[in-house]
Order: C-alpha cells, then structure tokens, then sequence
C-alpha cells in the first residue's frame, strides 16, 4: 500500500515510530499492530497519553489523534522505509529464506564480498553486524523499525551490502515490508514451524511472499527443491537456480574433516572451488553463495578466497579429543536438518555415531517423533536431553521424540543436558564421532521464562580440558 499524503507530512514532523506504546515519547507516531497475544489497538488511549503525534490504526476507535489504514503493518514497514531515508534503496539488500542453510548461506555470501571489497552488514540468527562491529543480538529478523533503523545505520557507517536472513514470521507478518532488495535466495522448505503457520501450505505461502510480493533485481532458487521449483513459477526479475538440476549445476561435491571441494558448471563452463565448510549439505549452501556472486558479478578468483575462510558459529563446528574422537556442535533443530548432518557425520565417523539432542518447548510438536526417526536411521547411540524446554515438561518434550524411535535400545534419557553432554564424551572412543545438536551458537538454555547461561561447545571445550 502507499502511505497516504497526510502520513507522510506527519513523518516529517515525528521524532520517532513505533508499535510498542511503552516506547512512545513526546512527538512519536504509534502503529496499533493487531498481534497472536495482544492487540495494539488496545494501547492505543495510553499511547496519545504518552504524547503521541498520531495513532495508525485499522479500525474505528473515535478517539482524536488517529488515522485509520487499511493495514497497519503494510503501514508501519513503508512509514519505517521513508522515517529512515529508504536505506534499503541506497543499500544492496539480499535477503535469503527457507527452513535450513540460512545462516551458513549469509555467512558465505558476507565473506564472499568482504573479500571482494565490499563492507558488508549481516543481519541474522547469530547476531548484526557491520564487520567486526555488533550491532544487535542476533534474532533471525527483527520488528519493522528495527529492521528499516539497522539498514539504516549499516550505510551511515559506510555499509554497501546487507545479506539478512528473511524468516517465515517476519513475511508473515510483515517485519521487512517496504524494504527494496538487490537480491533473493530461497535455499529449501522442510517442516518446522508448524505450531504457528498450521500447514506446510501456509509456511510455503509465507516464504513464497519474498519472491511474488517484494522489489528485488535477481533471485537464486534451489531447482532441486520441489517448493523452490513451485516459486520459480512466480519470480519476477532476472532468476538463476542452482542444484543438481539447476542452471548453475551441481556436478561433483567431496567432503571430509579437512574441508570440501565443489564442482559446478554454468552457461557451458566448469568451476571448481575448495571450501573449509564440512558436510554433504553444504553443496547447496555453497551454491547459493556462489549463484549470489556470479549474479552480481564478482570475480570468480574472490570467490575461491572467501570460500576457504568462511567462519560460521555452532554450524558442523568442530572440537577434537586427544582420545582420538571428535565432537560436533551444529544448530540442526528440524527433522531435515538433523538428517542432513547425522547423514555427515555417519559417513565421516570410523567408530559410533553418538547424538545427543533434544527439541524446544512451546513449537511444533509433530515434527518431535520426526527427529527421533532420523536420529534413530544414523546413530549408534542416542542420547535425549532437553533442548530450550521454554514452559513445557522436559519429559514431556522427550516422550515425544521417542515416539519417533522404534529401537529403545539405543537411547539413554538425560534431561539435565550438561551431564547429557558429558556422559556422551565420557563414553566416546577413538575414531567416534559425538554430535551435540540443536543450541549450535546459543549461549544460553530456557527454562520456565528465565535464560540460564549455557553454551554446548563451551561444555565440551571445558571437558576435553579436564581429561
């Protein structure tokens, strides 16, 4: 929608936007967003008292100061892109999305055109950042104003790019609306989410809103994705896939501790690029990255740098024992994701496979018994933990992945994931491979509404120590 004339003269004169009335200042503009828990409709009164220039709301409220729009979060993304100076216009925004390899795909996109000379910021799961410069704590994609606020400060401070990961909660609810992207990458779609989109058909609906409803010059789409190939059908613009049906072609991937070699073909010519990423499913993120780069035009040579140097937090990250096994720490939370790096580890493991994970409280439970069945397929051993329990019962959470597991015998329940951790450390010989799944880079575990500080490299990192 196009913010009406007399929003746009109230902007000017505002001294700040936001949906939150507890944030609202003397001479602020407040959005009455209609939420899952609350609706800012409600706050509205508590808002002008607080001294709001205007309320943007959807509905009638007959109260003074008000201005009503047909949708106040189309509303509040393209009143956030104009109250910031259109930074996403003066920027090259890429915006990636799909269920797994969003954050390792950002991250080989940001070293690939830091190498190529660019400064770019990095807006995603782990953290934004500008360089070595933090900028927030890392949330996979903020609020509109802080979303419009960050791209603004990133080209304030001499930023050129910004790759973000684009989750399906943020199209759905509108979090980077009147945002112009440079580029676009759909990696994949798997289950997860469930508990707040209801259906693989919402979820998919929520992803495809990047590509059919968003401004963008190109876009990179997994071809050997069936939901990639369903919004190959809707891209606009210049588009390439990638994959092993994809134009930019798959032809060969080799993988083990010391890295990965890759090797693709495009338009008739062949490239072959080494990697210090580790696993079978960083083909595809790699080709991402490296189908990003090709449509902007960077040189292959800068390419084959950066992808030598790529450094992402809790993703395959892994820690070496003097008893000769090694332990890995991934992020892997989804039943494909978990697939995809057992399946690794299976193949890179001399001795046992040893899993340790749980699943998080309060979100999709159907996908529970789905991990539990990939855990089972791969592992010699499994060891179920609580993950981020939130509200929930930690048993509860556990019964649950257990459905998924038809052989008992493999599994030993640990709730209290630390002694989980350790006890799978402790049982570890040469040549076995312990994979720590679901926290990754997560410096913390919830618990009942209170963070506790935990971090599962860190527990691992101190008993290695130790013995």
């Amino acid at each position: 929608m196009a913010v009406p004339a007399e929003l746009k003269d109230l902007l000017k004169k505002a001294k700040g936007i936001t949906s939150n009335s507890k944030e609202v200042e003397e001479g602020f503009i407040f959005f009455a967003i209609k939420g899952s828990t609350f609706d800012g409709h409600d706050f509205v009164e508590e808002a002008l008292e607080r001294g709001a220039l205007c309320a943007v709301v959807e509905r009638e409220l007959n109260l003074p100061k008000t201005l009503k729009v047909p949708s106040t979060r189309e509303a509040l993304g393209e009143s956030a892109h104009l109250f910031f100076g259109k930074p996403s216009e003066k920027l090259k925004v890429v915006g990636i999305t799909g269920t797994n390899g969003k954050t390792t795909t950002s991250y080989i996109v940001e070293t690939i055109l830091k190498t190529a000379g660019y400064k770019p910021g990095l807006l995603g799961t782990i953290q934004y950042r500008l360089g070595e410069e933090v900028l927030g704590s890392g949330r996979t994609t903020p609020d509109a104003v802080t979303w419009h606020s960050t791209l603004a400060e990133i080209l304030s401070r001499g930023g050129t790019h910004a790759v973000a990961e684009i989750s399906s909660h943020a199209l759905d609810q509108l979090r980077v609306w009147g945002t112009v992207f440079e580029g676009v990458i759909f990696t994949n779609l798997s289950q997860d989410h469930l508990d707040y989109h209801g259906d693989m058909e919402s979820y998919f609906k929520a992803k495809l809103s990047l590509f059919r409803d968003y401004k963008y010059r190109f876009a990179v789409i997994n071809a050997d994705d069936a939901y990639g190939r369903r919004i190959l059908k809707e891209a606009r613009g210049e588009v390439l896939t990638y994959g092993k049906e994809g134009e930019l072609r798959i032809l060969n991937f080799e993988t083990g501790f010391e890295g990965s070699t890759i090797k693709l073909e495009l338009r008739g010519k062949t490239y072959t690029f080494k990697s210090n990423l580790i696993g079978e499913f960083q083909a595809y993120n790699l080709s991402a990255g490296i189908g990003y780069a090709f449509m902007e035009g960077i040189d292959p040579d800068a390419i084959s740098q950066a992808l030598k140097k790529v450094s992402v937090p809790g993703r395959f990250e892994v820690h070496r024992s003097d008893r000769g096994f090694i332990a890995i720490v991934d992020y892997a939370h989804t039943p494909d994701a978990i697939d995809n790096v057992l399946r690794t580890a299976r193949k890179l493991a001399k001795g046992r496979l040893i899993t340790v994970f749980g699943a998080g409280g309060n979100r999709d439970r159907t996908k529970r018994p789905l991990m539990g069945k990939f855990a089972q397929k791969w592992s010699d051993i499994i060891i179920l933990t609580s993950d981020n329990p939130r509200d929930e019962d930690p048993q509860a959470i556990i019964e649950d992945i257990l459905r998924g597991i038809e052989d008992k015998n493999k599994v030993k329940v640990i709730p209290d994931r630390k002694e989980a951790i350790e006890v799978a450390l402790s049982s570890a010989g040469e040549g076995d491979i312990v994979a720590v799944l679901g926290k990754g880079h997560e410096d913390y575990q919830e618990i009942k509404g209170v963070k506790y500080p935990f971090n599962d490299a860190q527990v691992i990192e101190e008993f290695l120590q130790r013995r």
